[in-house]
């Protein structure tokens, strides 16, 4: 990132900052709009959250890392928000906090609970 995108998002009447839906972090609200309806991060944060204890494999792009471009991370998901999931590698050990903003697709190797 250059430093500079402070500034580049156009102001709404009441002072927020806000971005066009397509480029739309996780995190920021739109005036008049209700996040919970049309956020695709809730889609993925509900099927991770509804199956706990499940083992998977994460794809994710990191595009401002020339070192880690694109990884895979594999374990069991032992907690998931809209933001983030938390995952240990039990073969090694090792425990993964994987951002949402991150997150090309999830392969899980066992059925998923959809409901």
């Amino acid at each position: 990132m250059n430093g500079n995108y402070q500034n580049s998002f156009p102001q709404g009447n009441n002072g927020n900052y806000y971005v066009s839906p397509g480029t739309q972090p996780p995190f920021t609200n739109f005036p008049n709009q209700n996040n919970s309806q049309n956020d695709p991060y809730q889609y993925a944060y509900n099927i991770l959250n509804n199956n706990p204890n499940q083992i998977a494999d994460f794809y994710m792009s990191y595009p401002d890392s020339i070192e880690w471009r694109d990884r895979i991370f594999s374990g069991r998901i032992v907690h998931a928000t809209r933001e983030y999931t938390l995952l240990k590698n039990e073969q090694t050990g090792e425990w993964y906090v994987l951002p949402s903003i991150y997150l090309n697709f999830v392969v899980f190797n066992e059925e998923l609970n959809m409901y």
